[in-house]
């Protein structure tokens, strides 16, 4: 009796626990207006099926800045496997794509990206998460290192095999 009183006792003590295990996020469906493209949105539905890569940036930032070399190399080598876009902060697409040319940046940048960098708990600069094909989380970097294209090659590298 006692070894079936604490049996049951252990099962649901892991039921009540596993009913309080967090979802795994997943890309909220939104529309953001891409940088040069005055009335096209960009809209993740549109790549189902496809691993995402979104590199949160701001014109102002520095590491961001410095992260897009990687950005633009990762989405040279996964091209037409993943998309692979820039989310800036900025509400101003002029700032936005000031910095884009000053540092002849090639991968699609959308602005005005607050709203989805809060959505998804973005805490600082540059932030990246990668989304598999169903466009749940499967990995995110916050902040610049200088390893990022092999993290980038072996996150997306998993997705698209």
């Amino acid at each position: 009796m006692k070894k079936i009183t604490l049996l049951l006792v252990t099962t649901l003590g892991l039921c009540a626990c596993m009913a309080q295990l967090p979802q795994r996020p997943s890309l909220p469906q939104v529309q953001l207006p891409i940088v040069g493209e005055e009335t096209a949105m960009w809209n993740p539905a549109d790549y189902e099926g496809k691993p995402v890569m979104i590199v949160f940036m701001g014109s102002w930032c520095p590491w961001c800045k410095r992260t897009m070399p990687a950005v633009m190399q990762a989405a040279q080598d996964f091209a037409g496997k993943a998309e692979i876009v820039a989310v800036f902060l900025d509400d101003n697409p002029e700032a936005v794509q000031a910095a884009i040319k000053q540092n002849n940046f090639t991968v699609k940048s959308l602005y005005n990206g607050g709203e989805l960098a809060q959505a998804l708990e973005v805490q600082g600069l540059p932030h990246t998460i990668v989304f598999n094909k169903k466009h749940y989380l499967s990995h995110y970097w916050e902040g610049f290192s200088s390893n990022r294209l092999n993290d980038y090659r072996a996150a997306l590298g998993q997705l698209t095999d």
